[in-house]
């Protein structure tokens, strides 16, 4: 070290477990602030390595300051709890602030683990390493010890919920789709179900739809569960009119007897009907779902009783209007040489319907009630 007249001990916390559980700002520098530190992180946390490193980082300052030609200093930074990006800018910001107050030449880097190495290229951008001493606590070898420390891992990973979602919960998914797949009697089957729950687990982690999910918040009023309820019963009875549909149509292609050899035309031609089997098929629950979900704001905005609660009476009429029409266009697709005056006269006469029950709701009804007149 001959050519280091400044050298800095240097402790490392990388997950900010110091600010977090005890809420001291680092950076730490100095010997006593470190050591009132590290006490009060070791009474909060007497499991806490972190508090070991501190503890070396200060003992090796008391065994290398011994008054000759060059000067210590032991300082303590930390991340982030988050990791990551942020917690390697959060490193570098306080490292340069403890090189702004003792400019050291070299770092002898304090470490609880060989995790912690990841930081060194930081650290070295800045200044010279001259050495990384790791603090490894010792534990009894006795088999009472040994099964107390291993209970406290295993209790973490159960009780902690970002290590038991990997650790628990995806060995558990696939153990119930296995069991099930068994009881079923499609275990061939089972590379190829295991394969895709864990591609949607990829999906869903790398995308971090888990996340997301887990940010919605859910309405605390009875209004707003009502119309949160009335959208997940409108997606399903919506999903259940689409596949009606398909299963429609699939019963349709089995009815009609195919050429010998099917061209491409052929299967063109067959698009039309099969279209108007699948929506004639599936029109009705698609109306229904959209208006449950319209139904659910009606009751959202009565509560309210804001003026959109007119508004989403008037839109289920039109909708139910449009269902007939519809209807009556998609049949023309399965036959088209029909009638055309189903068609006609539901335009005609539901236009008319429509219209006054329109009316009658945003000049008669409104005003009968005494509110929702504000944007009028």
């Amino acid at each position: 070290m001959e050519s280091f007249r400044r050298i800095l001990i240097l402790c490392v916390d990388r997950d900010d477990d110091i600010g977090v559980k005890t809420g001291i700002k680092t950076p730490i520098i100095g010997r006593e602030v470190n050591i009132r530190a590290a006490t009060e992180l070791a009474i909060e946390d007497p499991e806490e390595a972190d508090a070991n490193s501190m503890f070396a980082a200060v003992k090796l300052y008391d065994t290398l300051n011994t008054g000759g030609g060059e000067l210590y200093e032991v300082a303590t930074i930390a991340g982030s709890k988050s990791g990551g990006v942020e917690a390697d800018r959060k490193i570098l910001r306080e490292l340069s602030e403890v090189l702004e107050r003792f400019p050291a030449d070299g770092v002898i880097m304090v470490s609880d683990g060989y995790a912690d190495e990841r930081i060194i290229p930081i650290i070295q951008s800045r200044v010279p390493i001259i050495s990384v001493r790791h603090v490894v606590v010792r534990h009894s070898e006795s088999v009472e010890e040994t099964w107390a420390v291993l209970s406290r891992y295993l209790r973490l990973v159960v009780e902690n919920k970002r290590y038991s979602r990997l650790v628990l919960g995806i060995p558990g998914i696939l153990l119930v789709g296995f069991t099930i797949l068994w009881q079923l009697g499609q275990l061939k089957n089972a590379g190829a179900a295991f394969a895709m729950a864990i591609g949607i687990l990829m999906f869903v982690k790398g995308f971090g739809l888990d996340e997301k999910i887990s940010s919605i918040k859910l309405p605390d009023t009875l209004e707003g569960q009502v119309k949160l309820a009335s959208k997940f019963i409108a997606v399903g009875v919506i999903c259940t009119g689409l596949y009606m549909g398909s299963v429609a149509v699939k019963a349709a292609l089995l009815s009609i007897p195919p050429p010998s050899t099917p061209s491409f035309m052929y299967w063109l031609s067959l698009v039309p009907y099969m279209t108007g089997v699948f929506l004639v098929s599936s029109i009705d629950l698609i109306t229904i779902g959209v208006c449950l979900s319209l139904l659910g704001g009606v009751v959202y905005y009565f509560i309210k009783r804001d003026s959109r609660f007119w508004r989403n009476i008037a839109t289920i009429i039109m909708t139910i209007w449009v269902r007939f029409i519809l209807t009556d266009s998609f049949r023309l697709l399965i036959s088209p040489g029909g009638s055309l005056i189903p068609l006609i006269v539901v335009i005609g006469v539901g236009s008319v319907v429509v219209s006054a029950a329109v009316w009658l709701l945003y000049h008669k009804v409104r005003r009968i009630v005494g509110w929702g007149l504000e944007e009028e």
